[in-house]
């Protein structure tokens, strides 16, 4: 039987991809096994998933709480069983997302150019999986799929399922109105004005509802579990935490690690001669989370997310997937972003290495 090797090289991209989100993973995973406690990133996204809207009500980022509480009630084990359903839905989570970026940017039918570029950048780039690894088991992922098949819905026409996609995806985390809603209602814009309202309304109502009674004045560290209550504060501070000063080289980097997505995607325009349009102004609302919150390296995570949602649903609007990549001053500019310098970080940029500031 001849080997289908194109089929092989999207076997051997997933296995690369889990490999590169074990070691966005190991400081944390090393961590735990030698001091015997998780370490806080762990814990503070269990904190999360132990908010539900059964014991504290309408509270921000409670879907996945909710829906997670009556597994947590069965265990025996308060604290490893926990956060091994924590782990292991993360898990379960980035696999399929390898395998999708295994099908989209490695066809078997053959490459287009550039497009194995942006398998290579969610293998090794800091934003891509390693970032998963590092910043394991966030709210973020679970959005990923729910906006991906939201992406998908509004292609196949299904705005309505789309709308309840967004809006699930608003309960779960409502970064997510800035990185991927833009790109769903952007895409059902294409189709028709209203699919674009039934999704963007529902979308924003949600958002209105979590900023009058998605918080609480109550301390929610004393109701949650001591091992998991590090995220507390969470709830009763501003939806969003504003910019705070950090050190001039932070901000430039934070800078280029979200504009280099955009270029690609300028890139991509050019690729296919298509006019810049409301599409490739989507992924720029994230940029208001640069403003909103501290955490500049997950922005930048979501940023480049928001780029491939947009390529991903390239053939569905007659375009190819790829980037005109060839000048060389592009080259230039995406060097260093592409560099393997282990994850991007969250609040602190590049962890792996700790001599940037």
């Amino acid at each position: 039987m001849a080997i289908d090797w194109n089929k092989e090289r999207q076997n051997g991209f997933v296995l690369l991809a889990m490999l590169a989100w074990l070691i966005g993973a190991s400081p944390h995973l090393m961590g735990w096994a030698l001091s015997g406690m998780p370490p806080d990133a762990l814990v503070w996204n269990m904190t999360h998933y132990h908010v539900s809207y059964q014991e504290f009500g309408f509270l921000r980022r409670g879907l996945v709480g909710s829906a997670i509480a009556p597994i947590f009630a069965a265990l025996p084990d308060g604290g490893l069983a926990e956060y091994g359903v924590m782990m292991g839905l993360d898990l379960i989570i980035c696999l399929g997302l390898a395998l999708a970026a295994s099908r989209l940017f490695l066809p078997v039918s053959g490459a287009i150019p550039g497009q194995r570029f942006f398998a290579a950048a969610v293998l090794i780039a800091p934003v891509g999986m390693m970032q998963l690894g590092y910043d394991m088991a966030r709210l973020d992922h679970v959005n990923f799929v729910l906006i991906a098949l939201a992406v998908a819905a509004v292609l196949k026409g299904r705005a309505w399922l789309a709308a309840i996609l967004v809006t699930l995806a608003m309960l779960v985390h409502e970064a997510v109105l800035f990185y991927g809603v833009p790109v769903v209602c952007a895409l059902a814009l294409r189709r028709s004005v209203i699919d674009a309202i039934t999704i963007a309304l529902p979308a924003l109502a949600a958002a209105v509802a979590l900023v009058l009674w998605g918080g609480t004045e109550a301390d929610l560290a004393a109701a949650l579990p001591p091992e998991a209550n590090l995220a507390a504060s969470v709830w009763s501070r501003d939806l969003l935490e504003p910019a705070r000063g950090f050190a001039p080289l932070h901000y430039l980097i934070a800078a280029y690690a979200a504009l280099v997505p955009l270029l690609l995607l300028y890139r991509h325009y050019r690729q296919n001669g298509a006019s810049l349009d409301l599409l490739f102004l989507a992924p720029v609302a994230t940029l208001a989370l640069f403003v909103l919150g501290v955490d500049y390296g997950r922005w930048s995570h979501c940023l480049f997310f928001a780029v491939l949602l947009i390529l991903a649903a390239a053939p569905m609007l007659d375009r190819q997937r790829g980037a005109d990549l060839a000048p060389l001053p592009v080259k230039i500019a995406i060097a260093p972003w592409l560099l393997p310098l282990g994850p991007i970080g969250i609040a602190l940029l590049y962890p792996f290495i700790p001599w940037i500031v």
